[in-house]
């Protein structure tokens, strides 16, 4: 609470000040004034604005594209496939079945441990990630999780935070520097895709993280998934965490701490959920 009772202060004071800016530039021209308050007041305008479906995919498409300058995609059509059943046969089972344009796994071509989710319903995996599952269920672990960062909106909040920012640093270049002066803040959205990057490289916040897991074992049960192999999965990334620190390591709360909670909520959830058929079909789908 006393976190955004900060943030209203300060955006209070930069308003303030961009009103002063626009005054004290235009004192003897009072309509130079209004149309200044105007031109100021815009980038804010926007910035409140409630960000729209297909606007969430259209900015979760270059978060993507951002990602896939960074990664090249492994080409397996028989493993994606798989993988995007197994991301279906969670999605129907949440609150959320479908989005604008639907979810999609792709794979990242990379030994580096790591996962991404963006809200356009991208969901990229890194090879190494999938190394470390041993069953279809810790895949299933691992697609929920992302799908919790995408139906929470981890992404768009973040990107909401900056858009507030950037509007408040680009209405006081519009006041102090005037309209016509306006091209040369085109660093500002330089700035953002820079942030943007930040995001994808520093990871979600770990109450966010923590979510994520949370709300993986509740759809994995739901989806007749074993939610304890998503700890078994977490136990496994954890060994090979120690040694990089890279991806995963990087992006996400400690394995160990990970572990704790999701044990405690997957014990509440235990049950029979026949893995020996899923098994089968993920030997099947990691034969050489």
């Amino acid at each position: 609470m006393k976190k955004r009772i900060g943030l209203f202060l300060v955006f209070l004071i930069s308003v303030f000040v961009i009103l002063s800016c626009a005054l004290l530039s235009n004192l003897d021209n009072p309509e130079g004034f209004i149309d200044a308050v105007v031109d100021t007041a815009k980038p804010l305008a926007e910035a409140a604005k409630p960000i729209e479906n297909q606007e969430e995919y259209y900015i979760g498409r270059e978060v993507a594209a951002i990602i896939l300058g960074n990664y090249k995609l492994y080409r397996n059509p028989k493993l994606e496939h798989y993988l995007n059943l197994i991301c279906m046969t969670l999605v129907i089972n949440s609150d959320m079945p479908e989005i604008y344009n639907g979810y999609r796994v792709g794979i990242l071509d990379t030994d580096e441990i790591n996962a991404f989710a963006t809200s356009g319903g991208h969901i990229l995996v890194t090879r190494g990630l999938l190394e470390c599952a041993d069953s279809e269920d810790a895949l299933a672990g691992v697609i929920a999780h992302e799908i919790g960062h995408i139906q929470f909106k981890h992404g768009i909040k973040a990107i909401k935070a900056n858009r507030a920012t950037v509007a408040v640093i680009e209405s006081s270049g519009n006041a102090m520097i005037g309209k016509e002066e306006k091209k040369d803040l085109q660093f500002l959205q330089n700035a953002s895709e820079e942030i943007v990057t930040t995001m994808v490289n520093s990871g979600y916040s770990k109450t966010q993280e923590y979510q994520a897991d949370k709300f993986a074992v509740q759809l994995m049960a739901k989806s007749g998934y074993d939610p304890m192999a998503m700890c078994e999965m977490l136990k496994i990334m954890s060994g090979k965490q120690e040694n990089d620190h890279r991806g995963f390591g990087k992006t996400h709360p400690s394995a160990k701490s990970r572990i704790i909670k999701v044990e405690k909520h997957a014990q509440k959830l235990s049950g029979e959920y026949y893995r020996s058929a899923r098994k089968t079909r993920y030997s099947k789908i990691n034969r050489k």
